[in-house]
């Protein structure tokens, strides 16, 4: 049974920095068949997150000028793989988010190192 974020996490996380274009990062999602892409500051630590929602902040725009700082969404909520899964679960619930971004444990700037989607512990009770 999964006790704790690291059991259920997917490990590594699809990332872009904050001057990759709004196109970029677009076809990154396509071709990766994701929702989210975490972004990175240029130290590797959590600068945002963009979802597929975010990219609609720039319809309109030149996709190719406006950038991942220009729609991100600075307040990305990120947790740690030892976290017990109950507290991730309750904090996914609290803040009513779907995603969490796993950073190491290590000392600053804290290293992407995983996701854990609600998808993820849906599939996982369906297995259970």
């Amino acid at each position: 049974m999964a006790e704790f974020v690291k059991d259920l996490m997917r490990h590594g996380a699809v990332t872009c920095g904050l001057d990759t274009t709004v196109k970029e990062i677009a076809q990154i999602m396509v071709f990766n068949r994701i929702r989210y892409v975490v972004v990175t500051d240029d130290h590797g630590a959590v600068a945002g997150i963009i979802s597929a929602r975010s990219i609609l902040k720039a319809w309109g725009k030149d996709l190719e000028k406006t950038t991942a700082k220009d729609i991100l969404l600075p307040y990305t909520i990120t947790t740690t793989p030892d976290t017990p899964l109950a507290e991730a679960i309750k904090l996914m619930q609290q803040r009513r988010i779907q995603h969490l971004v796993i950073v190491s444990d290590s000392p600053r700037p804290k290293r992407v190192v995983g996701i854990l989607s609600a998808s993820d512990i849906v599939r996982y009770m369906a297995r259970t």
